[in-house]
C-alpha cells in the first residue's frame, strides 16, 4: 500500500472513530451522571452536537499523528544502514544497502526515515552515480515537508468549521428567539425568547472553547512532526549524503584508474613512512645514548657541586653552633652565680629562722616556769603578801634612791 493511500485510510479511520467517540460523549452527558449539571446545557442543540463530534474527530486524527511521531522517533534510533566510517564507497554499493534495507521489518520500512533512505538508495542504484545526490536529497526533504503540511488540511478545515458552527448556532438561536414574537406574545412567552438567546450564546462559547483546545493540540503535534523531519534530514545527511563517490555519469573508468593510482601512491607512501620511521628510530637511539652519557656526566658534576656546597654549609653551621654554645655557657655561669648568691642568702635566713625558733623555745620554757611559780604561789596563799612585800621593798628602794639624789641636790644648792 502506498503511503498516500495509507495516510488517507488512517485519517478516515480516525474520523470514524472520532464520530463514534463524540456520539458516545454526547449520550453520556445527556443521560449519564452529568445530565443534571451545567455541562448538559452545552449538549442540547444540534449545532452543539456537531461541534462536539467534529472536535472529537479532530482529536482522534491528532492522536494518530502523535502515535506516528513516536513511531518515527523510535525508527530514528534504529540502524537502517550500517554506520558510515567516513570512507567513500562506489555508487554500485547502493544496491547492497538497498537489499539490506528491504530485509528490515516492514513497519520500519514504512516510516518516514525508512522511505527517505530507500528513496536515496534507489536513486543512486538506478543512476549508478551520486553526482546529483544533493539535489535529490533536497527534493525528498521538500516533498516530505509538503506532505506534512498537506496532512493538516482536514484539521485546519475542522478548526475553521467549529467557530462557523458556533456563529451559525448564534444566528439560529437569535432567530428562534425573535421568530413570531409580538408585544402580546412577548409578555406571555418570555422564556421562549431567553431560551433562544441562551442557545445562541452557548453554541458560540462552546465553539470558541473547543477551537482553542484544538488549535493548541494541533500546534504541539505539528512542532513534534517538524522535529521528526529535522531528525530525518540530519540522519540522511550524516549517513548517506557523503557516503558515495561523486563523479560524472561517464567517469567510472577514470574513478577505477584513480583508485589504482591512489593504491600505488598509498603503497609508496607506506614504504617511505616505514623507511622514515626506521631512520627516526635510529636517530632516537643515538640521541638517547648521547643523552644518557651527558646525563651521567651532569649527575657527577652536580653531585660534586652539591657535596662541596653541603660541606661549606656544614662548616658554617658548626662554627655558628660553637659560638651559640659559648654564649649559652656564659649565660649559664652567670645564672649559676646568681643561684649561688640566692642560696647563701637563703642559708643566712635559714640560720636566723633557727635562732628565732630557739629563742621562741626559750621564751616558751620561761613562760612555763613563770606559770609554775604563779601556780605555786597561788597554792600557798602568799601571793598577795609577796606582792605587798614587793611593793614595800620597791618603795623603800625608791626612797633610798631619792635620798642620795636629794643630798647631791642640796650640796649643789649650798
Amino acid at each position: 500500500m502506498k503511503q498516500g493511500a495509507r495516510g488517507t485510510f488512517s485519517t478516515l479511520a480516525a474520523l470514524v472513530f472520532g464520530i463514534a467517540a463524540g456520539s458516545t460523549l454526547l449520550w453520556y452527558v445527556a443521560n449519564g451522571p452529568l445530565k443534571d449539571t451545567e455541562w448538559a446545557r452545552y449538549a442540547q442543540h444540534p449545532v452543539e452536537h456537531a461541534e462536539v463530534i467534529l472536535f472529537c474527530s479532530a482529536l482522534c486524527v491528532l492522536f494518530v499523528k502523535l502515535a506516528g511521531v513516536l513511531r518515527e522517533r523510535a525508527a530514528l534510533r534504529r540502524e537502517l544502514v550500517p554506520a558510515w566510517d567516513g570512507k567513500t564507497i562506489a555508487a554500485t554499493e547502493a544496491g547492497k544497502l538497498h537489499e539490506a534495507l528491504e530485509n528490515k521489518p516492514r513497519r520500519l520500512q514504512r516510516t518516514l526515515v525508512g522511505r527517505r533512505v530507500a528513496g536515496v538508495l534507489d536513486f543512486v542504484k538506478k543512476r549508478g552515480a551520486a553526482h546529483e545526490l544533493d539535489d535529490q536529497l533536497r527534493t525528498l526533504s521538500d516533498n516530505d515537508a509538503i506532505a506534512q503540511e498537506s496532512s493538516y488540511s482536514l484539521l485546519r478545515f475542522i478548526t475553521w468549521a467549529i467557530p462557523i458552527l458556533g456563529f451559525l448556532g448564534t444566528v439560529l438561536g437569535i432567530t428562534e428567539a425573535i421568530y413570531g414574537v409580538t408585544p402580546e406574545v412577548l409578555e406571555k412567552s418570555l422564556d421562549r425568547v431567553t431560551g433562544g438567546l441562551a442557545t445562541a450564546f452557548d453554541t458560540t462559547a462552546l465553539a470558541l472553547f473547543l477551537t482553542m483546545i484544538l488549535m493548541f493540540c494541533a500546534y504541539v503535534v505539528e512542532k513534534l512532526e517538524q522535529n521528526v523531519l529535522a531528525g530525518v534530514d540530519v540522519y540522511v545527511e550524516s549517513e548517506l549524503a557523503h557516503r558515495f563517490e561523486r563523479g560524472g555519469p561517464d567517469s567510472a573508468q577514470f574513478i577505477d584508474a584513480l583508485r589504482q593510482n591512489t593504491g600505488v601512491l598509498l603503497a609508496a607512501t607506506e614504504k617511505m613512512m616505514s623507511q622514515q620511521t626506521a631512520i627516526w628510530m635510529d636517530s632516537m637511539r643515538k640521541a638517547e645514548s648521547t643523552w644518557a652519557q651527558t646525563g651521567a656526566q651532569m649527575r657527577t658534576e652536580f653531585a660534586a657541586t652539591l657535596h662541596d656546597a653541603l660541606a661549606k654549609t656544614l662548616m658554617q653551621h658548626s662554627q655558628r653552633l660553637v659560638q651559640f654554645e659559648e654564649k649559652i655557657l656564659a649565660r649559664q655561669e652567670a645564672l649559676l652565680q646568681g643561684v649561688a648568691q640566692a642560696a647563701d642568702s637563703l642559708r643566712q635566713q635559714t640560720e636566723l629562722m633557727a635562732l628565732l625558733q630557739d629563742g621562741e623555745a626559750n621564751l616558751v620554757r620561761m613562760q612555763e616556769s613563770l606559770n609554775q611559780n604563779v601556780a605555786a604561789l597561788a597554792q600557798i596563799g602568799a601571793f598577795e603578801q609577796a606582792v605587798h612585800s614587793l611593793n614595800a621593798a620597791i618603795h623603800l628602794f625608791t626612797a633610798k634612791l631619792q635620798t642620795p639624789a636629794l643630798s647631791i641636790t642640796g650640796k649643789k644648792a649650798a
